[in-house]
Protein backbone atom coordinates (compact mmCIF):
# COMPACT_ATOMS: atom_id res chain seq x y z
CA UNK A 1 0.00 0.00 0.00
CA UNK A 2 1.26 3.50 -0.79
CA UNK A 3 2.42 5.61 2.14
CA UNK A 4 2.87 9.11 0.65
CA UNK A 5 -0.51 10.87 0.70
CA UNK A 6 0.37 12.98 -2.34
CA UNK A 7 1.10 9.86 -4.39
CA UNK A 8 -2.41 8.64 -3.68
CA UNK A 9 -3.97 11.50 -5.68
CA UNK A 10 -4.10 10.18 -9.24
CA UNK A 11 -5.10 11.79 -12.51
CA UNK A 12 -8.14 10.64 -14.46
CA UNK A 13 -5.84 9.56 -17.29
CA UNK A 14 -4.33 6.88 -15.00
CA UNK A 15 -7.63 5.09 -14.33
CA UNK A 16 -7.39 2.67 -17.25
CA UNK A 17 -3.90 1.59 -16.23
CA UNK A 18 -4.95 1.33 -12.58
CA UNK A 19 -7.93 -0.84 -13.47
CA UNK A 20 -5.81 -3.15 -15.65
CA UNK A 21 -3.07 -3.60 -13.04
CA UNK A 22 -5.51 -4.41 -10.26
CA UNK A 23 -7.43 -6.86 -12.44
CA UNK A 24 -4.18 -8.60 -13.39
CA UNK A 25 -3.37 -9.08 -9.69
CA UNK A 26 -6.89 -10.29 -8.93
CA UNK A 27 -7.60 -7.39 -6.57
CA UNK A 28 -11.09 -5.98 -6.26
CA UNK A 29 -11.90 -2.27 -6.44
CA UNK A 30 -14.26 -0.48 -4.08
CA UNK A 31 -15.39 3.00 -5.14
CA UNK A 32 -16.91 5.89 -3.17
CA UNK A 33 -17.89 9.26 -4.65
CA UNK A 34 -18.90 12.57 -3.08
CA UNK A 35 -18.00 16.15 -2.24
CA UNK A 36 -16.29 15.48 1.11
CA UNK A 37 -16.09 19.20 1.91
CA UNK A 38 -15.58 18.63 5.65
CA UNK A 39 -14.36 15.12 6.52
CA UNK A 40 -16.37 14.41 9.66
CA UNK A 41 -17.01 11.24 11.76
CA UNK A 42 -19.83 10.19 9.44
CA UNK A 43 -17.43 10.20 6.48
CA UNK A 44 -14.79 8.25 8.41
CA UNK A 45 -17.35 5.59 9.35
CA UNK A 46 -18.60 5.44 5.73
CA UNK A 47 -15.11 5.16 4.18
CA UNK A 48 -13.82 2.65 6.74
CA UNK A 49 -16.88 0.50 6.00
CA UNK A 50 -16.12 0.83 2.26
CA UNK A 51 -12.50 -0.23 2.71
CA UNK A 52 -13.65 -3.52 4.28
CA UNK A 53 -15.73 -4.44 1.21
CA UNK A 54 -12.77 -5.19 -1.09
CA UNK A 55 -9.02 -5.00 -1.65
CA UNK A 56 -8.49 -1.41 -2.77
CA UNK A 57 -10.54 1.73 -2.06
CA UNK A 58 -10.76 4.51 -4.66
CA UNK A 59 -12.49 7.72 -3.60
CA UNK A 60 -13.52 10.32 -6.18
CA UNK A 61 -14.59 13.87 -5.40
CA UNK A 62 -16.72 16.42 -7.23
CA UNK A 63 -14.60 19.34 -8.50
CA UNK A 64 -15.24 22.84 -7.19
CA UNK A 65 -17.06 24.08 -10.29
CA UNK A 66 -19.71 21.36 -10.06
CA UNK A 67 -20.42 21.55 -6.33
CA UNK A 68 -23.97 22.83 -5.92
CA UNK A 69 -24.50 23.11 -2.18
CA UNK A 70 -25.27 26.81 -1.82
CA UNK A 71 -23.29 30.04 -1.40
CA UNK A 72 -19.53 29.78 -0.75
CA UNK A 73 -19.48 26.02 -1.14
CA UNK A 74 -17.29 24.11 -1.08
CA UNK A 75 -15.55 25.63 1.92
CA UNK A 76 -12.30 23.88 0.89
CA UNK A 77 -11.07 23.66 -2.68
CA UNK A 78 -10.74 20.37 -4.53
CA UNK A 79 -6.97 20.08 -3.91
CA UNK A 80 -7.40 20.39 -0.14
CA UNK A 81 -10.35 18.03 -0.13
CA UNK A 82 -8.40 15.43 -2.09
CA UNK A 83 -5.40 15.83 0.21
CA UNK A 84 -7.60 15.32 3.30
CA UNK A 85 -8.91 12.02 1.94
CA UNK A 86 -5.48 10.84 0.81
CA UNK A 87 -4.21 11.28 4.37
CA UNK A 88 -6.54 8.49 5.53
CA UNK A 89 -4.69 5.20 5.79
CA UNK A 90 -7.56 3.05 4.52
CA UNK A 91 -7.97 5.13 1.32
CA UNK A 92 -5.74 3.84 -1.51
CA UNK A 93 -6.34 6.41 -4.26
CA UNK A 94 -8.17 9.72 -4.66
CA UNK A 95 -9.43 11.07 -8.00
CA UNK A 96 -10.76 14.56 -8.76
CA UNK A 97 -13.58 13.77 -11.16
CA UNK A 98 -13.87 16.45 -13.86
CA UNK A 99 -17.63 16.07 -14.29
CA UNK A 100 -20.84 16.93 -12.41
CA UNK A 101 -21.65 13.23 -11.74
CA UNK A 102 -19.70 9.99 -11.35
CA UNK A 103 -21.31 8.32 -14.39
CA UNK A 104 -18.31 8.67 -16.74
CA UNK A 105 -15.90 7.66 -13.99
CA UNK A 106 -17.87 4.49 -13.26
CA UNK A 107 -17.67 3.55 -16.95
CA UNK A 108 -13.87 3.77 -16.85
CA UNK A 109 -13.15 2.41 -13.37
CA UNK A 110 -15.76 -0.40 -13.45
CA UNK A 111 -15.65 -0.98 -9.66
CA UNK A 112 -16.45 -4.35 -8.18
CA UNK A 113 -18.27 -2.61 -5.33
CA UNK A 114 -19.82 0.86 -5.41
CA UNK A 115 -20.60 2.23 -1.93
CA UNK A 116 -23.47 4.62 -1.26
CA UNK A 117 -24.81 6.01 1.99
CA UNK A 118 -27.76 4.41 3.78
CA UNK A 119 -30.06 7.22 2.66
CA UNK A 120 -29.79 5.95 -0.96
CA UNK A 121 -31.28 2.54 -0.10
CA UNK A 122 -34.74 4.06 -0.38
CA UNK A 123 -33.85 6.68 -2.99
CA UNK A 124 -35.42 6.58 -6.45
CA UNK A 125 -33.34 9.47 -7.83
CA UNK A 126 -32.85 8.72 -11.57
CA UNK A 127 -29.20 9.86 -11.33
CA UNK A 128 -28.46 7.18 -8.76
CA UNK A 129 -30.39 4.58 -10.77
CA UNK A 130 -28.18 5.44 -13.76
CA UNK A 131 -25.08 4.89 -11.61
CA UNK A 132 -26.41 1.56 -10.33
CA UNK A 133 -27.14 0.39 -13.90
CA UNK A 134 -23.56 1.12 -15.04
CA UNK A 135 -22.02 -0.66 -12.05
CA UNK A 136 -24.18 -3.75 -12.50
CA UNK A 137 -23.69 -3.75 -16.29
CA UNK A 138 -19.96 -4.30 -15.70
CA UNK A 139 -20.51 -7.05 -13.13
CA UNK A 140 -20.25 -4.90 -10.02
CA UNK A 141 -22.69 -4.42 -7.18
CA UNK A 142 -23.97 -1.50 -5.09
CA UNK A 143 -23.60 -1.74 -1.31
CA UNK A 144 -25.15 0.67 1.16
CA UNK A 145 -23.30 1.64 4.31
CA UNK A 146 -25.21 1.74 7.58
CA UNK A 147 -26.51 4.93 9.24
CA UNK A 148 -24.94 4.26 12.64
CA UNK A 149 -22.93 7.52 12.51
CA UNK A 150 -24.64 10.33 10.61
CA UNK A 151 -23.43 13.89 10.13
CA UNK A 152 -24.19 16.51 7.49
CA UNK A 153 -21.37 18.65 6.07
CA UNK A 154 -23.92 21.28 5.03
CA UNK A 155 -25.40 21.44 8.52
CA UNK A 156 -21.94 21.76 10.07
CA UNK A 157 -21.03 24.56 7.64
CA UNK A 158 -24.29 26.36 8.42
CA UNK A 159 -23.63 26.21 12.17
CA UNK A 160 -20.10 27.60 11.72
CA UNK A 161 -21.34 30.42 9.53
CA UNK A 162 -24.17 31.28 11.89
CA UNK A 163 -21.62 31.65 14.68
CA UNK A 164 -19.37 33.77 12.47
CA UNK A 165 -22.23 36.08 11.54
CA UNK A 166 -23.27 36.58 15.15
CA UNK A 167 -19.80 37.09 16.63
CA UNK A 168 -17.43 38.38 13.99
CA UNK A 169 -16.15 41.90 14.45
CA UNK A 170 -15.83 42.06 10.68
CA UNK A 171 -19.61 41.93 10.17
CA UNK A 172 -21.63 45.07 9.54
CA UNK A 173 -21.59 48.01 7.21
CA UNK A 174 -17.98 49.06 7.67
CA UNK A 175 -16.80 45.53 6.90
CA UNK A 176 -18.82 45.55 3.66
CA UNK A 177 -17.41 48.94 2.72
CA UNK A 178 -13.90 47.48 2.77
CA UNK A 179 -14.74 45.26 -0.18
CA UNK A 180 -17.56 47.08 -1.98
CA UNK A 181 -18.04 50.67 -3.09
CA UNK A 182 -20.92 52.00 -0.97
CA UNK A 183 -20.07 55.68 -1.43
CA UNK A 184 -22.85 58.13 -2.23
CA UNK A 185 -21.09 58.82 -5.51
CA UNK A 186 -21.32 55.14 -6.50
CA UNK A 187 -24.99 54.93 -5.45
CA UNK A 188 -25.78 58.07 -7.46
CA UNK A 189 -24.16 56.55 -10.52
CA UNK A 190 -26.23 53.38 -10.13
CA UNK A 191 -29.56 55.20 -9.71
CA UNK A 192 -28.84 57.52 -12.63
CA UNK A 193 -28.15 54.53 -14.84
CA UNK A 194 -31.46 53.00 -13.75
CA UNK A 195 -33.49 56.00 -14.90
CA UNK A 196 -36.10 55.19 -17.56
CA UNK A 197 -35.41 51.45 -17.37
CA UNK A 198 -38.66 49.56 -17.96
CA UNK A 199 -40.04 47.53 -15.05
CA UNK A 200 -43.16 45.36 -14.97
CA UNK A 201 -44.80 44.89 -11.56
CA UNK A 202 -47.20 41.96 -11.19
CA UNK A 203 -49.10 42.07 -7.91
CA UNK A 204 -52.35 42.67 -6.08
CA UNK A 205 -52.97 46.31 -5.17
CA UNK A 206 -54.29 47.22 -1.73
CA UNK A 207 -55.74 50.28 -0.04
CA UNK A 208 -54.08 50.78 3.34
CA UNK A 209 -56.52 52.79 5.46
CA UNK A 210 -55.32 54.42 8.67
CA UNK A 211 -58.04 55.40 11.14
CA UNK A 212 -56.48 57.81 13.65
CA UNK A 213 -58.47 57.61 16.88
CA UNK A 214 -58.87 59.62 20.03
CA UNK A 215 -57.65 58.21 23.34
CA UNK A 216 -59.46 54.87 23.76
CA UNK A 217 -62.03 54.17 26.44
CA UNK A 218 -63.58 51.07 27.96
CA UNK A 219 -67.06 50.43 26.61
CA UNK A 220 -69.88 50.60 29.16
CA UNK A 221 -71.80 47.55 27.96
CA UNK A 222 -68.75 45.25 28.17
CA UNK A 223 -65.10 45.47 29.26
CA UNK A 224 -63.74 46.00 25.74
CA UNK A 225 -61.77 48.73 24.01
CA UNK A 226 -63.87 51.56 22.56
CA UNK A 227 -62.23 53.51 19.71
CA UNK A 228 -63.50 56.79 18.29
CA UNK A 229 -61.93 57.61 14.87
CA UNK A 230 -60.93 61.22 14.49
CA UNK A 231 -59.83 61.15 10.86
CA UNK A 232 -58.84 58.64 8.19
CA UNK A 233 -55.94 58.62 5.72
CA UNK A 234 -55.65 56.15 2.84
CA UNK A 235 -52.52 55.00 1.05
CA UNK A 236 -51.98 52.96 -2.10
CA UNK A 237 -50.38 49.72 -0.96
CA UNK A 238 -49.38 46.29 -2.21
CA UNK A 239 -48.17 46.31 -5.79
CA UNK A 240 -49.27 49.94 -6.14
CA UNK A 241 -46.71 51.25 -3.65
CA UNK A 242 -43.96 49.12 -5.19
CA UNK A 243 -44.78 50.70 -8.55
CA UNK A 244 -44.81 54.18 -6.99
CA UNK A 245 -41.44 53.62 -5.34
CA UNK A 246 -39.94 52.58 -8.67
CA UNK A 247 -41.43 55.58 -10.47
CA UNK A 248 -40.14 58.00 -7.83
CA UNK A 249 -36.69 56.47 -8.15
CA UNK A 250 -36.90 57.29 -11.85
CA UNK A 251 -37.97 54.13 -13.68
CA UNK A 252 -40.63 53.58 -16.34
CA UNK A 253 -43.15 51.38 -14.52
CA UNK A 254 -46.10 49.26 -15.62
CA UNK A 255 -48.33 47.81 -12.91
CA UNK A 256 -50.24 44.67 -13.83
CA UNK A 257 -52.93 44.26 -11.17
CA UNK A 258 -56.53 43.08 -10.72
CA UNK A 259 -58.94 45.90 -11.53
CA UNK A 260 -62.69 45.82 -10.88
CA UNK A 261 -65.47 48.04 -12.18
CA UNK A 262 -66.49 49.85 -9.00
CA UNK A 263 -66.04 53.59 -8.61
CA UNK A 264 -63.28 53.37 -5.98
CA UNK A 265 -61.17 51.07 -8.16
CA UNK A 266 -61.58 53.29 -11.22
CA UNK A 267 -60.50 56.25 -9.10
CA UNK A 268 -57.44 54.23 -8.04
CA UNK A 269 -56.53 53.59 -11.69
CA UNK A 270 -56.83 57.28 -12.52
CA UNK A 271 -54.75 58.16 -9.48
CA UNK A 272 -51.97 55.74 -10.43
CA UNK A 273 -51.88 56.93 -14.02
CA UNK A 274 -51.77 60.55 -12.86
CA UNK A 275 -48.76 59.67 -10.68
CA UNK A 276 -46.91 58.37 -13.76
CA UNK A 277 -47.49 54.60 -13.43
CA UNK A 278 -48.89 52.71 -16.44
CA UNK A 279 -51.70 50.28 -15.62
CA UNK A 280 -52.06 46.90 -17.33
CA UNK A 281 -55.39 45.73 -15.85
CA UNK A 282 -56.36 42.17 -15.00
CA UNK A 283 -60.13 42.51 -15.25
CA UNK A 284 -62.13 41.08 -12.37
CA UNK A 285 -65.36 41.60 -10.41
CA UNK A 286 -63.85 42.29 -7.00
CA UNK A 287 -63.26 45.72 -5.57
CA UNK A 288 -59.84 46.67 -4.25
CA UNK A 289 -59.01 45.02 -0.93
CA UNK A 290 -58.84 47.43 2.04
CA UNK A 291 -56.67 46.79 5.07
CA UNK A 292 -57.87 48.92 7.98
CA UNK A 293 -55.58 49.87 10.85
CA UNK A 294 -56.68 51.76 13.95
CA UNK A 295 -54.07 54.04 15.51
CA UNK A 296 -53.92 55.93 18.78
CA UNK A 297 -51.21 58.61 19.15
CA UNK A 298 -49.50 57.16 16.06
CA UNK A 299 -49.39 53.62 17.47
CA UNK A 300 -51.33 50.83 15.77
CA UNK A 301 -53.70 49.07 18.13
CA UNK A 302 -55.78 46.94 15.74
CA UNK A 303 -55.72 45.67 12.15
CA UNK A 304 -58.66 44.37 10.12
CA UNK A 305 -57.77 42.49 6.95
CA UNK A 306 -59.80 42.51 3.75
CA UNK A 307 -62.00 39.51 2.90
CA UNK A 308 -61.33 40.01 -0.84
CA UNK A 309 -59.96 36.90 -2.56
CA UNK A 310 -59.32 36.75 -6.28
CA UNK A 311 -60.34 33.73 -8.35
CA UNK A 312 -59.01 34.38 -11.83
CA UNK A 313 -59.16 32.06 -14.87
CA UNK A 314 -56.12 29.94 -15.79
CA UNK A 315 -55.64 31.84 -19.06
CA UNK A 316 -54.67 34.90 -17.01
CA UNK A 317 -51.05 33.74 -17.04
CA UNK A 318 -51.06 33.38 -20.83
CA UNK A 319 -52.44 36.90 -21.23
CA UNK A 320 -49.72 38.38 -19.02
CA UNK A 321 -46.99 36.51 -20.90
CA UNK A 322 -48.49 37.61 -24.22
CA UNK A 323 -48.46 41.26 -23.13
CA UNK A 324 -44.79 41.08 -22.11
CA UNK A 325 -43.84 39.61 -25.49
CA UNK A 326 -45.96 42.11 -27.42
CA UNK A 327 -44.23 45.13 -25.85
CA UNK A 328 -40.79 43.66 -26.49
CA UNK A 329 -40.00 42.65 -22.92
CA UNK A 330 -38.84 44.61 -19.87
CA UNK A 331 -35.55 45.29 -18.14
CA UNK A 332 -36.97 43.79 -14.95
CA UNK A 333 -40.08 42.18 -13.51
CA UNK A 334 -41.20 42.34 -9.89
CA UNK A 335 -43.64 39.70 -8.66
CA UNK A 336 -45.15 40.37 -5.23
CA UNK A 337 -47.71 37.96 -3.78
CA UNK A 338 -49.81 39.43 -0.96
CA UNK A 339 -51.80 36.23 -0.50
CA UNK A 340 -55.10 37.45 -1.96
CA UNK A 341 -55.53 34.73 -4.57
CA UNK A 342 -53.95 36.31 -7.64
CA UNK A 343 -51.13 33.78 -7.62
CA UNK A 344 -53.24 30.70 -7.05
CA UNK A 345 -52.80 27.82 -9.51
CA UNK A 346 -49.08 28.46 -9.95
CA UNK A 347 -49.50 31.81 -11.73
CA UNK A 348 -46.07 33.09 -10.63
CA UNK A 349 -44.06 30.11 -11.88
CA UNK A 350 -46.03 29.96 -15.13
CA UNK A 351 -45.46 33.65 -15.83
CA UNK A 352 -41.76 33.41 -14.94
CA UNK A 353 -41.31 30.47 -17.29
CA UNK A 354 -43.19 32.22 -20.07
CA UNK A 355 -41.36 35.57 -19.93
CA UNK A 356 -37.89 34.36 -18.94
CA UNK A 357 -36.38 35.09 -22.36
CA UNK A 358 -37.96 38.56 -22.57
CA UNK A 359 -37.00 39.90 -19.13
CA UNK A 360 -33.41 40.32 -17.97
CA UNK A 361 -34.08 40.32 -14.22
CA UNK A 362 -36.89 38.87 -12.09
CA UNK A 363 -37.37 39.65 -8.40
CA UNK A 364 -39.99 38.14 -6.12
CA UNK A 365 -41.47 38.63 -2.67
CA UNK A 366 -44.42 37.41 -0.63
CA UNK A 367 -46.49 38.76 2.24
CA UNK A 368 -49.05 36.98 4.37
CA UNK A 369 -49.61 33.37 5.36
CA UNK A 370 -51.45 32.48 2.14
CA UNK A 371 -48.54 33.56 -0.09
CA UNK A 372 -46.11 30.88 -1.26
CA UNK A 373 -42.44 31.73 -1.78
CA UNK A 374 -41.85 28.31 -3.33
CA UNK A 375 -44.04 29.36 -6.29
CA UNK A 376 -41.37 31.90 -7.31
CA UNK A 377 -39.28 29.23 -9.03
CA UNK A 378 -37.03 30.74 -11.65
CA UNK A 379 -36.76 34.22 -10.14
CA UNK A 380 -33.26 35.70 -9.89
CA UNK A 381 -33.63 37.44 -6.51
CA UNK A 382 -36.08 36.76 -3.67
CA UNK A 383 -36.67 39.12 -0.73
CA UNK A 384 -38.65 37.37 2.03
CA UNK A 385 -38.59 38.28 5.68
CA UNK A 386 -37.46 35.59 8.12
CA UNK A 387 -41.05 34.75 9.11
CA UNK A 388 -42.02 34.17 5.46
CA UNK A 389 -38.97 31.98 4.92
CA UNK A 390 -39.85 29.89 7.96
CA UNK A 391 -43.46 29.57 6.78
CA UNK A 392 -42.24 28.29 3.43
CA UNK A 393 -40.19 25.49 5.02
CA UNK A 394 -42.45 24.92 8.06
CA UNK A 395 -39.68 25.46 10.58
CA UNK A 396 -39.54 27.65 13.68
CA UNK A 397 -36.19 26.42 15.03
CA UNK A 398 -33.74 25.63 12.22
CA UNK A 399 -30.97 28.21 11.58
CA UNK A 400 -31.84 30.92 9.06
CA UNK A 401 -28.70 30.08 7.08
CA UNK A 402 -29.82 26.48 6.64
CA UNK A 403 -33.33 27.52 5.61
CA UNK A 404 -32.09 30.08 3.08
CA UNK A 405 -29.79 27.55 1.44
CA UNK A 406 -32.66 25.08 1.13
CA UNK A 407 -34.97 27.77 -0.30
CA UNK A 408 -32.33 28.74 -2.87
CA UNK A 409 -32.11 25.11 -3.88
CA UNK A 410 -35.90 24.80 -4.24
CA UNK A 411 -36.44 28.03 -6.15
CA UNK A 412 -33.14 28.01 -8.06
CA UNK A 413 -32.78 31.74 -7.32
CA UNK A 414 -29.32 33.29 -7.53
CA UNK A 415 -29.75 35.50 -4.47
CA UNK A 416 -31.99 35.72 -1.43
CA UNK A 417 -32.28 38.76 0.82
CA UNK A 418 -33.77 37.72 4.17
CA UNK A 419 -34.93 40.69 6.25
CA UNK A 420 -34.98 40.36 10.04
CA UNK A 421 -36.61 43.58 11.29
CA UNK A 422 -34.29 45.29 13.79
CA UNK A 423 -31.56 42.71 13.14
CA UNK A 424 -31.08 43.93 9.58
CA UNK A 425 -30.82 41.48 6.70
CA UNK A 426 -28.82 38.52 5.49
CA UNK A 427 -27.91 38.35 1.82
CA UNK A 428 -27.35 34.86 0.45
CA UNK A 429 -25.75 34.93 -2.98
CA UNK A 430 -24.39 32.00 -4.99
CA UNK A 431 -21.43 34.12 -6.06
CA UNK A 432 -20.75 36.24 -2.97
CA UNK A 433 -21.75 33.86 -0.20
CA UNK A 434 -23.42 35.15 2.96
CA UNK A 435 -23.32 38.85 3.85
CA UNK A 436 -24.73 40.58 6.92
CA UNK A 437 -26.18 44.09 6.68
CA UNK A 438 -27.45 45.85 9.83
CA UNK A 439 -30.76 47.70 10.04
CA UNK A 440 -30.36 51.30 8.88
CA UNK A 441 -33.50 52.71 10.51
CA UNK A 442 -32.78 53.10 14.21
CA UNK A 443 -36.09 54.51 15.52
CA UNK A 444 -38.80 53.62 13.00
CA UNK A 445 -42.02 55.60 12.96
CA UNK A 446 -44.01 53.04 10.95
CA UNK A 447 -42.63 49.80 9.55
CA UNK A 448 -45.53 49.27 7.10
CA UNK A 449 -44.14 49.00 3.58
CA UNK A 450 -40.45 48.74 4.51
CA UNK A 451 -40.16 45.42 2.70
CA UNK A 452 -41.81 46.88 -0.42
CA UNK A 453 -39.38 49.81 -0.38
CA UNK A 454 -36.44 47.43 -0.04
CA UNK A 455 -37.71 45.33 -2.98
CA UNK A 456 -38.11 48.44 -5.15
CA UNK A 457 -34.71 49.81 -4.16
CA UNK A 458 -32.98 46.54 -4.99
CA UNK A 459 -34.79 46.32 -8.33
CA UNK A 460 -33.77 49.83 -9.36
CA UNK A 461 -30.19 49.20 -8.24
CA UNK A 462 -29.78 45.94 -10.14
CA UNK A 463 -31.12 47.34 -13.42
CA UNK A 464 -28.73 50.24 -12.84
CA UNK A 465 -25.77 47.88 -12.83
CA UNK A 466 -25.21 47.56 -9.07
CA UNK A 467 -23.59 44.49 -7.59
CA UNK A 468 -25.66 42.48 -5.10
CA UNK A 469 -24.11 44.23 -2.07
CA UNK A 470 -24.76 47.71 -3.44
CA UNK A 471 -28.32 46.62 -4.29
CA UNK A 472 -28.92 45.31 -0.75
CA UNK A 473 -27.51 48.56 0.67
CA UNK A 474 -29.67 50.79 -1.54
CA UNK A 475 -32.71 48.63 -0.76
CA UNK A 476 -31.96 48.93 2.96
CA UNK A 477 -31.63 52.71 2.62
CA UNK A 478 -35.03 52.85 0.91
CA UNK A 479 -36.52 50.73 3.71
CA UNK A 480 -34.93 53.05 6.30
CA UNK A 481 -36.49 56.09 4.66
CA UNK A 482 -39.87 54.35 4.53
CA UNK A 483 -39.60 53.36 8.18
CA UNK A 484 -39.23 56.98 9.15
CA UNK A 485 -42.53 57.96 7.49
CA UNK A 486 -46.06 57.59 8.82
CA UNK A 487 -48.09 55.62 6.30
CA UNK A 488 -47.24 53.91 3.05
CA UNK A 489 -45.60 56.69 1.03
CA UNK A 490 -43.31 56.40 -2.01
CA UNK A 491 -39.57 56.87 -1.54
CA UNK A 492 -37.56 58.87 -4.07
CA UNK A 493 -33.97 58.60 -5.31
CA UNK A 494 -33.11 61.88 -3.61
CA UNK A 495 -34.37 60.60 -0.26
CA UNK A 496 -32.27 57.44 -0.62
CA UNK A 497 -29.12 59.43 -1.42
CA UNK A 498 -29.73 61.92 1.37
CA UNK A 499 -30.06 59.03 3.80
CA UNK A 500 -26.84 57.52 2.42
CA UNK A 501 -24.96 60.78 2.95
CA UNK A 502 -26.24 61.13 6.52
CA UNK A 503 -25.39 57.54 7.37
CA UNK A 504 -21.97 57.77 5.77
CA UNK A 505 -21.11 60.90 7.74
CA UNK A 506 -22.22 59.28 10.99
CA UNK A 507 -20.25 56.09 10.42
CA UNK A 508 -17.16 57.97 9.27
CA UNK A 509 -17.30 59.96 12.50
CA UNK A 510 -17.58 56.80 14.59
CA UNK A 511 -14.70 55.18 12.75
CA UNK A 512 -12.51 58.28 13.14
CA UNK A 513 -13.15 58.20 16.88
CA UNK A 514 -11.92 54.59 17.06
CA UNK A 515 -9.03 54.74 14.65
CA UNK A 516 -7.03 57.00 12.38
CA UNK A 517 -7.94 54.75 9.43
CA UNK A 518 -9.95 56.54 6.74
CA UNK A 519 -13.01 54.74 5.37
CA UNK A 520 -14.61 57.84 3.83
CA UNK A 521 -13.79 57.12 0.18
CA UNK A 522 -15.52 53.72 0.27
CA UNK A 523 -18.61 54.48 2.31
CA UNK A 524 -19.52 58.16 2.23
CA UNK A 525 -19.27 61.13 -0.07
CA UNK A 526 -19.88 64.40 1.74
CA UNK A 527 -20.82 66.31 -1.39
CA UNK A 528 -24.47 67.16 -1.88
CA UNK A 529 -25.64 64.80 -4.60
CA UNK A 530 -28.88 64.67 -6.53
CA UNK A 531 -30.02 61.92 -8.87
Amino acid sequence: MQHDAHEKIVDLSMLDTLRSELSARGESIVHCHGCFDIVHPGHIHHLRFAARQGDRLVVSITPDRFVNKGPDRPMFNEILRADNLAALGFVDWVVINDAPTSVGLLERLRPDVYIKGAEYSKNSDPRFEHERAIVEEHGGRVVFSDDEVVFSSSALVDVVRSEQLSSSSESGLLALARGFDLSTHALTRVLRKARKKRVFVLSESIIDLYAHCQVPEIAQEHPMLSLSPDHEVSYDGGGAIIAKHLFEIGLDVTLCTPVGRDRATLAFVERMQASGVHIQPIECEQSLPIKLRYLVDGEKVMKIDSPVRYALPDECADEIVSHVHQVGGYDAMVIADFGLGLFANGLASRVIEGIRQSVDLILGDVSGRRAQLSDMRGADVLCPCEVELRQMLHSDERPVVELANEALEITQAQSMCVTRAGDGLLLFDKGLGIRDLPALCFNPTDVLGCGDALLAGMTASLVGGADRIQAAYIGSLAAAVEGGLMGNLPVSANQILERATQLGAMLAGEQAARSAAVVEPRLCDMKSVKA
